[in-house]
């Protein structure tokens, strides 16, 4: 049978000490919240799939080592979606970066410049 979220919860507490646990849960809250600054939809999905995916893999994970180093890497990725959204967005709201008008979500350009 497909595990639920209620048997994912509770795999988590028996593989994990409660203090990783928790921050594992937080992490991930974090990097979901994180993923909706992205400006377009595209880029909000990848780092959602890109999270479920990273921690359905290290759910079996019982090696605290192993737990610390990737509850390190969460938080490294969070500082990464949480600087790229933040840039991404102001960059798509600049219609004049780099002299080109740029479409305010899609960041393509809207004119052409001819040489």
């Amino acid at each position: 049978p497909q595990p639920n979220k209620t048997t994912t919860t509770k795999y988590l507490i028996i593989m994990a000490t409660p203090a990783t646990k928790a921050r594992a849960i937080s992490l991930y809250r974090q990097l979901m919240r994180g993923a909706r600054k992205m400006p377009t939809p595209n880029r909000e999905n990848f780092v959602v799939k890109k999270t479920r995916m990273e921690y359905k893999a290290n759910l079996g994970l019982t090696n605290l080592e192993d737990i610390e180093f990737c509850l390190k890497l969460a938080d490294t990725n969070l500082d990464t979606v949480l600087v790229q959204a933040e840039h991404l967005t102001k960059l798509f709201e600049d219609a004049d970066y780099q002299g080109e008008e740029r479409h305010p979500i899609l960041g393509a350009t809207t004119s052409c410049k001819k040489d």
